[in-house]
């Protein structure tokens, strides 16, 4: 029903409204929101209802003004049933050509007061409720988030407000008493006071003071909105911080890593040189024993060679002359053994 809606909305608001009135809520650079309670007091009844329709005493109805009144009922059948049902207390009227409207019996004083006082309760919360701790801390962020959601909706419930204020002020064309049963108009403009409570609580926190002696002051809103940008600008600035020192951390080990790989590679060109080196030692101790081998060939050579000459010149001449040769050579052999050299053949 179109009422229970609107109630569970409004209520749903009136909750959140109640939870950033809450400590740790929505009080904000020393901008404490007003309770439901404040915001209700600066309510005037006269302002917000339209006056009441009189009911008027029931008069016979001649049969063509039935019928019209019949046919005008039927078609407004869907919203007054809306409003019948949400208040099963309200008046009933039986719409039927051959019917009599009937009327329950109204609420007591006391009745209606108690009520009344248990549908407010449930917009503005227990006693001692906007005492109580939020559940975690709310940021900044979060609270302009709510009022903004609470703002976008109650703008969409204009039209049923205004609604419920037009139909206030009808009455029933058969009976011509108000649309409203007595409970259904006391839910009815519960729910209308609280809307227009949440209006002005709404409207407080969005635009900025305009009195002089509060002209340095500014609405939640727009102490919300700095804080939201203080701490976006924090937020870029240990953003930047962190970019900064990654930079700083990434440079360090790229550095890291081109000393390492410079002294890895001075490491490697130390090893070829000393691999370069070892293998030149080689190469000349090779070329020297190379050198002194063939030095060496060279002289077994010119050893054998001379061998091969002396042997040569100790072969004898033929003839008498290397008789002559052979017995000088054996003279010079065996000087002073003259023993030796008379047995000599």
């Amino acid at each position: 029903m179109e009422l229970r809606r609107v109630e569970d909305e409004v209520k749903s608001h009136c909750k959140s409204w109640r939870d950033l009135c809450r400590p740790s809520g929505g009080a904000c650079n020393g901008y404490s929101m007003p309770t439901l309670k404040e915001l209700f007091s600066k309510l005037n009844d006269e302002d917000i209802f339209p006056p009441e329709p009189e009911e008027e005493p029931e008069d016979v109805e001649d049969d063509i003004q039935m019928k019209e009144d019949e046919k005008m009922v039927k078609e407004e059948k869907t919203d007054k049933e809306e409003c019948l049902d949400s208040d099963k207390n309200s008046t009933e009227n039986s719409i039927s050509a051959n019917s009599v409207p009937v009327s329950k019996p109204a609420l007591s004083a006391s009745e209606s007061i108690a009520f009344s006082d248990s549908i407010f309760i449930g917009y503005i919360g227990p006693e001692g409720e906007e005492e109580g701790m939020t559940d975690h801390e709310m940021t900044p962020q979060q609270i302009l988030e709510r009022l903004e959601n609470i703002k976008a909706s109650l703008t969409a419930l204009a039209p049923k407000i205004n609604k419920f204020l037009k139909r206030l002020a009808e009455k029933d064309p058969i009976t011509r008493k108000p649309r409203y049963g007595e409970k259904a108009m006391i839910r009815v403009k519960h729910a209308v006071r609280a809307y227009k409570a949440l209006e002005i609580g709404i409207s407080g926190t969005f635009q900025d003071h305009t009195k002089p002696e509060s002209a340095e002051q500014s609405s939640l809103v727009s102490n919300l909105q700095k804080q939201i940008q203080m701490q976006e600008e924090q937020m870029n600035e240990q953003r930047q911080a962190k970019q900064t020192q990654e930079q700083i951390e990434l440079e360090r080990i790229a550095n890291e890593k081109l000393l390492a790989e410079k002294r890895e590679t001075e490491q490697r060109l130390l090893e070829d040189q000393r691999k370069r080196e070892a293998e030149l030692e080689l190469s000349r101790r090779a070329e020297e024993a190379r050198r002194r081998r063939i030095e060496e060939e060279q002289l077994a050579l010119a050893a054998e060679r001379e061998a091969d000459a002396n042997l040569l010149s100790l072969v004898p001449t033929k003839g008498p002359e290397g008789v002559r040769e052979q017995i000088e050579r054996m003279r010079q052999a065996l000087k002073g053994d003259r023993a030796a050299f008379d047995v000599a053949p």
